[in-house]
């Protein structure tokens, strides 16, 4: 019988959050396929990090209350369904926002704003129309529900000096990727304000049905062919 693999993170904050959830000391592969949930970045954008997890099925349809109207259903919301996903990544592939970090002289691209359906609006209203029918308020219920199973750490390192912070911040932003990609029980997968290399990473979740991208950079948008397989698909800026 082949011996399982003992899972190791390159973030410790990561893996205590995981070891608290699991209850565990030591951390398997079989062990990642229990949690469904992920929540993970620097949520508020203060250089605080957090880490949501949870090993309970995620809402379908994807939503959540902490937010403003990103995940309603026919509001303004940043979220896209069903055959609209592949309109939403032709057209991110040819105009993705392209940007140099001033402070690294770095290239980075962005996914669109949140507000491209608009730009497609008779398209998406004819995919909408395929898509999930429950009301909204029931929706708004089942993440209420869901929401009490969600364990929610947060993580800060601190430096007296601020460079020094801004450089462990930013090789930090970029390590967490590699064990976000440990993760391979994921259903629902949150991103936010961190860099990435690109979205290869996802291939490791064949389960994943929901990806949410905040403020979150890419070197490349390798992989993004791979979203055409997600039931829900939400980008926006802050």
């Amino acid at each position: 019988m082949k011996e399982e693999k003992k899972i190791e993170f390159t973030q410790k904050w990561i893996g205590d959050a995981v070891k608290k959830l699991l209850q565990k000391d030591d951390i398997y592969e079989s062990d990642m396929e229990r949690i469904k949930y992920l929540r993970i970045g620097d949520c508020h954008f203060g250089g605080d990090y957090t880490i949501e997890i949870s090993t309970a099925t995620p809402p379908e349809p994807f939503c959540d209350t902490d937010g403003g109207d990103e995940w309603e259903k026919g509001g303004d919301g940043a979220t896209v369904t069903g055959r609209f996903i592949q309109l939403y990544i032709d057209y991110a592939k040819e105009n993705p926002f392209d940007y140099i970090d001033s402070e690294t002289g770095e290239r980075f691209l962005q996914l669109s704003q949140y507000n491209f359906w608009k730009k497609c609006e008779e398209e998406y209203k004819e995919s909408e129309t395929e898509e999930y029918e429950e009301d909204w308020k029931d929706t708004v219920k089942k993440w209420k529900s869901f929401e009490k199973t969600i364990l929610c750490e947060k993580y800060r390192e601190k430096f007296s000096d601020d460079d020094v912070y801004e450089e462990w911040y930013q090789r930090t932003g970029r390590e967490i990727q590699q064990d976000i990609g440990l993760f391979v029980g994921l259903e629902v997968l949150r991103l936010y304000g961190a860099e990435y290399q690109d979205m290869t990473f996802l291939r490791a979740m064949p389960l994943l049905r929901v990806l949410e991208v905040v403020e979150t950079n890419f070197v490349s948008l390798a992989g993004i062919d791979d979203l055409v397989r997600l039931k829900q698909l939400c980008c926006w800026v802050d």
